[in-house]
């Protein structure tokens, strides 16, 4: 790359910019068409389109200090020059702060960015699989019951048990305001009747749940977990057969989103999801700056 190279970015309109992103961006997240593809980025703001000297050469969503689900116009290919530049860009951008974040990076452009000084902090990918009537065995020790308001504080608990410790541990704010969001955008009967609470018949317990939401009208396994303890006997598989079988005939598919390294994906797998491509979530810190 000649040292004289110029990058610049150019704020673009949402109607060519989401025909364009619809075009050359990987469809990772099995959107059902093309056109829902483009729909989703008409109603997107702060889109900018990457020249490199007079040629327009790629497209990136730019807010403060983040850089999001770029894509690259063939010939053209991202280059650790084209993500300095950005990188450089949204630090001004955002008041010379010394943290630039990542997002939806995939695969092929990880390598540029690390090399640029980015770090992954983690990978997740996007699962999906036909709906369908499937036999559903719960051991008798356990209820299924619909999913309510008031068993937000009981979810809540689960998740700060089973996260714990691990890739996608959060705090109890998170947890709380997770669960709110999640019944204040999904009342309909189908996707509650879809979701889970399971309760221990001796203890009344709530040991697991499984929430399913609608996302770009499509199903999505919102959260599903079960509390230390109950695992291996299967509550996870029945409350996803569940949903399954539940949604055959208001959905033709489901989708769900997984860390990778989460061995929730092993599980996944076995009950037919496939797998789209991963994307990452990368970081640069400036460690020069105090």
């Amino acid at each position: 790359m000649s040292d004289n190279t110029s990058y610049s970015l150019v704020a673009a309109n949402q109607t060519i910019y989401a025909k364009y992103f619809a075009t050359y961006r990987k469809n990772i997240w099995f959107r059902p068409s093309w056109g829902s593809l483009q729909e989703m980025m008409l109603s997107a703001s702060d889109c900018y389109w990457i020249y490199q000297d007079t040629q327009r050469v790629g497209g990136i969503s730019l807010t403060s200090s983040e850089l999001g689900s770029f894509f690259m116009i063939p010939p053209s290919t991202l280059t650790v020059d084209m993500v300095h530049f950005l990188k450089n860009y949204a630090i001004q951008n955002s008041g010379d702060q010394s943290k630039v974040d990542a997002y939806n990076v995939l695969a092929e452009h990880i390598d540029v960015l690390k090399s640029a000084g980015f770090e992954v902090l983690n990978t997740r990918k996007c699962m999906i699989r036909p709906t369908e009537k499937i036999e559903k065995d719960l051991d008798t020790d356990y209820i299924p019951i619909k999913p309510q308001l008031e068993h937000l504080p009981s979810i809540v608990q689960v998740m700060n048990e089973s996260y714990r410790g691990g890739m996608d541990e959060g705090n109890l704010d998170t947890y709380r305001n997770d669960v709110s969001y999640y019944f204040e955008h999904n009342r309909q009967d189908e996707l509650l009747n879809a979701s889970s609470v399971l309760v221990e018949k001796k203890t009344n317990e709530v040991v697991g749940f499984c929430l399913i939401s609608m996302w770009e009208d499509m199903p999505l396994v919102y959260d599903i977990s079960v509390k230390p303890g109950y695992g291996n006997q299967g509550l996870g598989r029945y409350m996803l057969n569940k949903a399954i079988s539940h949604l055959d005939g208001f959905s033709p598919t489901i989708r769900l989103f997984v860390t990778i390294g989460n061995k929730a994906d092993y599980l996944y797998t076995k009950l037919g999801f496939l797998s789209g491509e991963e994307t990452s979530h990368l970081v640069y810190r400036d460690h020069a700056e105090k």
